[in-house]
């Protein structure tokens, strides 16, 4: 009779003990952030800007869209889940969205795991699953290809506010020295002409400038560009798809 007393009472204790290894999840940000960037791949201007697309959406759609970086899996304590679960997790820890409205979306990243998940909101019911995985294949993963995470995190928050909206994807973002190669193609271009007039030769030389005038109209076609407070957390869930990646 003892020893069953004792085993029910030990059996009770390791049922009500909470586990050993818990699933650590970041703090939510503070009211004026819509990320959270442990992992340090947000420099200030793609802070800024996933701010201001963020609170944009928030203010005239009620939409909220949150990112967050974490170093690993393994730093979370979520060696038993897949960047997929831990999104999902993290989504209902936090609530994001509301059960009235449940339109919330996360950007995870998890830099060592070198993997990405977008997670929506149960309301979305799984509609955008297909944009949402043109938003990672096309605007996230190659620009974290390349090592630039934050135009890559705000490529993406870009086009998961356009998916919101019912908009076309923006293109992704050209790089740094997009605009200078332009120019000196550009400039080139017009020396060209000038001497070709000037000397007055004609023949192959033509047919490159041809060549040169239609690459710089393709680089031009083809250039990246984009067609406060928080507030977004109050009872949501996920459950409405989304799209994972990895580089």
């Amino acid at each position: 009779m003892i020893r069953k007393t004792v085993l029910l009472a030990a059996l009770a204790f390791v049922v009500a003990a909470p586990p050993l290894f818990a699933v650590d999840f970041p703090e939510k940000p503070a009211d004026t952030d819509w990320y959270v960037d442990m992992a340090e791949m947000i420099d200030a201007n793609a802070a800024q800007e996933i701010n201001k697309i963020a609170l944009d959406l928030w203010v005239n759609d009620d939409i909220p869209v949150y990112v967050v970086t974490i170093p690993s899996l393994v730093d979370m304590g979520a060696t038993g889940l897949t960047v997929e679960g831990y999104a999902t997790e993290l989504f209902d820890h936090w609530g994001i969205g509301s059960k009235d409205r449940n339109y919330g979306m996360l950007l995870l990243v998890s830099r060592g795991d070198r993997k990405a998940r977008i997670e929506l909101g149960a309301g979305w019911e799984r509609s955008h699953d297909r944009a949402m995985q043109q938003v990672m294949d096309t605007l996230i993963i190659p620009k974290f290809k390349e090592g630039n995470y934050g135009l890559g995190i705000v490529d993406g928050v870009r086009g998961m506010n356009s998916v919101a909206r019912g908009l076309a994807l923006p293109k992704p973002t050209a790089p740094w020295w997009f605009m200078p190669l332009v120019i000196a193609v550009g400039l080139g271009l017009v020396f060209l002409i000038y001497n070709l007039f000037k000397t007055g030769r004609s023949g192959w030389a033509w047919a490159l400038i041809v060549a040169l005038a239609v690459a710089l109209f393709f680089i031009l076609r083809n250039a990246g560009q984009s067609s406060g407070s928080g507030g977004g957390f109050g009872g949501g869930f996920s459950g409405g798809g989304g799209a994972s990646g990895s580089w």
